[in-house]
């Protein structure tokens, strides 16, 4: 797979996740037990403007949580930027 098809992926697959267009992704601590005695105190919530909350995950740990919402927020800049440098390095290559 060529890195521009890649990069699409990820992006096609982002664009389809709970409010990925119109809410953030927000860690929340709350209290989840696993039922095997583990505690996981983060549920992941998707907000939108008028603060409606959507459950998107829980039962994780505070790291889980601020990882994927870290990287489910950044995504689609981090695509762009990555094309960007992809067509920098096409157009220097011609030249």
């Amino acid at each position: 797979m060529e890195d521009r098809e890649f990069f699409d992926t990820l992006y096609q697959v982002w664009s389809k996740t709970t409010g990925a267009q119109d809410k953030f992704w927000m860690p929340e601590r709350s209290v989840f037990d696993d039922f095997e005695g583990n505690v996981r105190p983060f549920g992941i919530w998707a907000v939108d403007q008028e603060q409606k909350w959507t459950l998107v995950a829980s039962q994780v740990t505070e790291a889980d949580a601020d990882f994927i919402t870290a990287v489910h927020g950044c995504l689609p800049d981090l695509i762009r930027r990555l094309g960007d440098a992809l067509d920098e390095a096409d157009r220097l290559d011609v030249e």
